[in-house]
């Protein structure tokens, strides 16, 4: 795979990506497996990376007040997410929970916002597709949310395209000197708390295609997980599909 002509690393940071780095809260914020939840309606958490990724940083902005299973029950259901057993949590449930958990636990909030290309409700559009590296670094703080929506991708050389085989939510905890640090639900990044530091890469060209609305879509400018990301079995590269963004 000649993955040196598709993106350039990220040998350094700017000095406002520098100034903006925190890992202040990564031993703060839960890091919770969806392989915990466990039941018939729940098809035992297989599908639960959404709620469940969500919920890390939600009950840590709620003071880590109630119980965080009950949290991402309440935030799977049908009112909330309505995440599915078959195919999980898109980018229109994750927001209208988020807004409506935001509004019975906190009365509101100042910013909810989506960056990325994936389909997603209008009233939280910020109408960048490109999720920004500046503002992941900066998302965090004790007011503040951000969490990642990859895709999973198969590389097919001759074509130069990233074929999506899968999705995956993760919660971003902070981050350093070219790093993201994340918490991510899935048991194949250990069923224990792990701060997971993540290298990254910004794409330089190809196609992304497969199934999903927006498809096909340029690669340019994406945000590729590398180094330190437990990637899906199959996966060439775990890219940054889109960012949710929530300041209370």
């Amino acid at each position: 795979m000649q993955i040196n002509k598709l993106f350039s690393l990220i040998a350094g940071c700017s000095a406002t990506l520098v100034c903006h780095a925190s890992d202040m809260f990564i031993n703060e914020i839960p890091d919770y497996t969806q392989s915990n939840i466990i039941g018939k309606g729940t098809g035992d958490g297989q599908q639960y990376c959404g709620p469940v990724a969500i919920s890390n940083t939600i009950i840590w902005l709620n003071k880590n007040r109630g119980n965080q299973e009950q949290l991402i029950l309440k935030l799977a259901s049908k009112p909330f997410m309505n995440t599915s057993l078959k195919n999980g949590t898109g980018v229109t449930g994750i927001t209208r929970g988020i807004a409506k958990i935001s509004n019975e636990l906190f009365g509101g909030y100042k910013v909810l916002e989506y960056e990325g290309w994936r389909k997603h409700p209008k009233q939280y559009s910020t109408d960048v597709k490109l999720p920004s590296e500046n503002r992941l670094t900066s998302a965090i703080n004790q007011n503040s949310a951000a969490w990642l929506n990859i895709g999973w991708y198969r590389y097919n050389e001759a074509n130069n395209e990233f074929i999506r085989i899968g999705g995956h939510w993760v919660t971003l905890v902070g981050s350093k000197y070219g790093q993201f640090i994340i918490h991510d639900p899935a048991p194949r990044a250990g069923k224990h708390f792990s701060n997971e530091f993540v290298d990254y890469s910004i794409l330089r060209d190809g196609t992304l295609v497969g199934k999903k609305w927006g498809m096909p879509f340029p690669a340019k400018g994406l945000i590729s997980l590398e180094s330190g990301m437990h990637k899906k079995k199959g996966a060439d590269f775990a890219i940054v599909d889109g960012v949710v963004y929530l300041e209370i």
